[in-house]
This record gives C-alpha cells, sequence and structure tokens, in this order.
C-alpha cells in the first residue's frame, strides 16, 4: 500500500476539495493500492474546516488543514507560512512514510522544491496555467521579479517531477515549449470528474421543479452555474438572454456563491426575468435540471488553454444545451463532437445573434447524446481512470 500526500494552497471561497479531489481521491483509492493524505493550506474559517474534515473521513481520507497567515500583510503571511509548511510538510512524510507528494500548483512546489526528493515520488499536478492567468486578469507583470521567480520554482519542479498533471492538452503543449529537455512522456491530462450519478438528469423532478416555480412551457430558461467576474462572460450572457427574450418568454436563473458581483452588474432590462441564487453543492443538479440552455463563456485570454471548466463538465451530464466558448481549454474539441452544443467565438462579431439563433432553433428532446460526451469526458469515473494511469507510471 502506498501513501500518497496531496498538497493544495487555497482560498475561502473554493469548494475544489468538497467537489472535486475528495470524491476523485476516493475513486482512486477504490481502484489501486493507495492511501490518500491531504494538507490543505487555507485562510478559510474553522467552520469550513471542520466540515472538510468530517466529509474526508466519510471517504476514509486523512485530511489536515494548515492556517495560512494573512498578517501583517497577505505578502508577509504567505511567506511565513511557506516557512513553516516546508517544516511541517518534512515531518509529515517522515511520521506517515508518505511514497509520493503531489504538490497542486505554484505554492505548494514552491514548498516542496525546497525538500530533498530522496525517498519519495514526485508527482506536480499543474493544474490550469496559474501564473500566465495572474498575468491575463490580476495584473501581474512577466517582466516582474514576482512572476520570474514563481516561474523558475515552476520550471524546477516540473523537471524534477517524475509525473506532470495538467487539465488540458494544450497546457501540455504549453509546458513543453517552455521546458524544451523535459519528457513529453511524464505528462497526463487529468479533466475535472464529477459524480455522473449525482449530476443525472430527471425528466420527472424537471416537471415539478417548474411547476413551483411558476415556469411555463413556453419558457426557455437559460442557466449559469459558478464564479462571477470580468471574465467570465457576464456582458456576454446578459446580452443573449436579453436579445432572446425580447421575442420569446424567458427567464435566467445565475447559480453562483458571489451574488453581490451578479446583483450589482445586471442590466435593468433584466431584472424581471432573472433569479440570483446562492445554493449549497447539494441543490446545484435540482436547479440544473430545470434549465433549457447553459452558459460556459469565459474570456479566452492565453491563459484559457490550460483550463477544464468544472460547470462544463456539470452541464454535459445534466444533458443541457451549451453555448461554451472557443479556446477555453480543450473545449472546442468537446463541444464540436457533441450535438445541440454551441462553439461560442469571441472573435466572430454576429457572435451573440448566432447564440440567439441557436437557442431559437433548439428542440426539448429525451435524447441523452449530450450525457454521453459528459461521462466520455468528466465522469468521476474517468478522472479516476485519468489519475491511475499517471500512477500506474510511477508504481
Amino acid at each position: 500500500m502506498k501513501n500518497l500526500l496531496f498538497i493544495t494552497w487555497d482560498g475561502p471561497q473554493t469548494s475544489y476539495m468538497e467537489g472535486l479531489f475528495l470524491p476523485i481521491f476516493h475513486a482512486v483509492e477504490k481502484q489501486r493500492n493507495v492511501n490518500f493524505h491531504i494538507i490543505q493550506f487555507t485562510w478559510a474559517n474553522s467552520e469550513k474546516t471542520n466540515s472538510i474534515q468530517k466529509l474526508a473521513e466519510n471517504y476514509q481520507i486523512k485530511y489536515t488543514a494548515f492556517p495560512i497567515s494573512r498578517k501583517p500583510h497577505p505578502l508577509i503571511g504567505s511567506a511565513f507560512t511557506v516557512w513553516k509548511g516546508i517544516k511541517f510538510i518534512k515531518n509529515y512524510n517522515r511520521k506517515n512514510k508518505i511514497d509520493t507528494v503531489m504538490p497542486r500548483s505554484t505554492m505548494p512546489a514552491l514548498m516542496v522544491n525546497r525538500i530533498k526528493k530522496s525517498n519519495f515520488k514526485l508527482i506536480f499536478d499543474a493544474d490550469g496555467l496559474p501564473l500566465e492567468e495572474r498575468i491575463d486578469f490580476a495584473g501581474l507583470s512577466p517582466k516582474s521579479k514576482q512572476y520570474q521567480f514563481l516561474k523558475s520554482e515552476e520550471r524546477k519542479i516540473i523537471q524534477n517531477a517524475d509525473v506532470v498533471i495538467t487539465r488540458s492538452q494544450k497546457s501540455i503543449q504549453h509546458h513543453l515549449k517552455q521546458n524544451k529537455n523535459v519528457d513529453p512522456t511524464k505528462f497526463h491530462v487529468v479533466f475535472n470528474g464529477r459524480n455522473s450519478e449525482f449530476f443525472k438528469p430527471n425528466s420527472e423532478k424537471r416537471i415539478l421543479k417548474r411547476k413551483e416555480l411558476n415556469i411555463t412551457d413556453q419558457e426557455k430558461i437559460f442557466v449559469y452555474c459558478g464564479s462571477l467576474g470580468a471574465q467570465y462572460g457576464w456582458k456576454e450572457m446578459n446580452e443573449i438572454v436579453n436579445k432572446y427574450a425580447k421575442n420569446h418568454p424567458a427567464k435566467f436563473f445565475v447559480l453562483t456563491g458571489n451574488t453581490e458581483f451578479a446583483e450589482k452588474n445586471l442590466p435593468e432590462s433584466l431584472k424581471s426575468i432573472t433569479i440570483i441564487l446562492s445554493l449549497p453543492f447539494e441543490k446545484i443538479p435540482e436547479y440544473l435540471n430545470i434549465a433549457d440552455v447553459a452558459f460556459a463563456i469565459r474570456d479566452p485570454k492565453p491563459s484559457m488553454k490550460g483550463v477544464s471548466p468544472i460547470k462544463l463538465g456539470e452541464y454535459l451530464l445534466m444533458n443541457l444545451p451549451t453555448i461554451a466558448s472557443s479556446g477555453i481549454g480543450d473545449t472546442d474539441e468537446i463541444i464540436s463532437q457533441t450535438p445541440n452544443c454551441f462553439i461560442f467565438d469571441h472573435e466572430n462579431k454576429k457572435n451573440i445573434e448566432n447564440a440567439v439563433l441557436f437557442v431559437e432553433k433548439l428542440q426539448h428532446t429525451n435524447s441523452d447524446e449530450i450525457r454521453k460526451i459528459g461521462k466520455k469526458y468528466f465522469s468521476l469515473e474517468k478522472s479516476a481512470e485519468n489519475y491511475i494511469k499517471a500512477l500506474n507510471t510511477i508504481y
């Protein structure tokens, strides 16, 4: 039996641990002789970390929350946490006889780079392209000392890793271009998977829920589920719904933790037909089930070629016709083979008009062709299978 330590660094608003990593690792454990351990560096409160702890116990996964200091300044606090974290990880490895260490993204990589790789295998979960995302969306300069330092840490761990996990084929191409001497066979794509029995359409429940919410058969329900901000296509979604609603009965359901952004930036013309909700994770399929078309629109900046949008997997597993941005991870390849879905080309001047036309032509059908593609790429089983393939290359 192998002991694998997964190390991640997260803010309080993320739900990746509960909705993504714990279920996937549990699925891997059922098929492979490996015990997962997790150290989550986070500044989430004890209520959140305690709930993750309980969930981890249910999955029989050993979970440790390590608090990230934010004082006297986030940068100073982070540096202090990194310094303490290196020692903590070393002791944890020794105490728990860790065979494999899997840091996720930049900060965990920085810590693991300072631990002598003598008695463990190293899997680097590169995730998306986090440093490039900070250039595209957070104003980080590629010429800054901060970027250059963090980039050198990323290169170092990619060089030293036995396996590198990414979320898209395009991400692999990016890393190989920047790391010329790295063996390409050490790279593996793992999509963000969801439980296909949890994200599953139900026609009877759909009818009942739509009645409960006073939605008529004639109304087309648009849905967006996920984070909100400048990069998440809010303007485009509003324009599509607004243009469609001028000639057809429609409603727009926005399911997000950032309700403040949605309420503040919702156009006056959509206020009477938009419902903004912050839902617990277990309620999301219930509301996706009532929808007719979903949005997976995102600003296709260069860094976005590295991501695997979780919401896209959720929509497809729910058999939902989806409007998805071109240039986001491997979305183009997936959506191009999925019936009743639309690739939103941000470069096309008629993209809003074309999206509305797509919705107007949509017919509700009992076919599960969309869900079949969802299961092919985004099921929990598929993610577990991808992780197992990566693990099989080292033991």
